[in-house]
């Protein structure tokens, strides 16, 4: 086996050599516009202040209990089972393209940022899933940043202690 000899500081090459990846905003500083990808969950209220563009992720069928439990939408697995249906898979391109004009636009306009709102119901499965997979979506010349509002929050929720108190005043009428 022949094997070829590389000077040490020719080893990897220059800095120059390494493409730099613009689609994610990193510590790298650049002239690069901004679009901001939320996930949310509509029951826990609107995003402040309101995107400029927001997605309803409800109509998307959930995963069942037991893809989901011990789960968000940040889990490879979740993810793949929820692409894995045709309906999501034509809504995401919907977004996808919605998504693109909207930047197209917002470029053709001299704006520098745009915020992008993706809700279901808790914030936890479809929206995040849909949102992680936008972050991967290669946006030509935009820094992607991305955040998910309500992944980590307990379940407990407004619409279920507001459903205790509606209880709790039909009670004493």
């Amino acid at each position: 086996m022949a094997s070829t000899s590389v000077h040490p500081d020719e080893e990897y090459g220059s800095n120059d050599d390494i493409p730099v990846n613009t689609n994610h905003a990193s510590s790298v500083q650049n002239d690069l516009p901004i679009v901001h990808i939320t996930s949310y969950g509509y029951r826990r209220g609107p995003l402040q202040p309101a995107p400029d563009v927001i997605f309803d992720m409800r109509a998307l069928p959930n995963p069942p209990k037991n893809v989901r439990t011990g789960q968000t939408g940040l889990s490879k697995q979740l993810r793949e089972w929820l692409f894995s249906d045709d309906m999501v898979q034509k809504r995401f391109g919907e977004v996808r393209t919605t998504i693109q004009t909207r930047l197209d636009e917002a470029k053709a306009d001299g704006e520098h940022e745009i915020t992008i709102g993706v809700h279901c119901e808790l914030g936890k499965h479809r929206s995040v899933s849909i949102v992680e997979e936008l972050a991967k979506t290669r946006f030509e010349g935009w820094n992607v940043v991305v955040d998910h509002r309500d992944v980590h929050l307990k379940r407990s929720s407004q619409k279920d202690r507001s459903r205790r108190g509606q209880m709790e005043n039909d009670g004493s009428e």
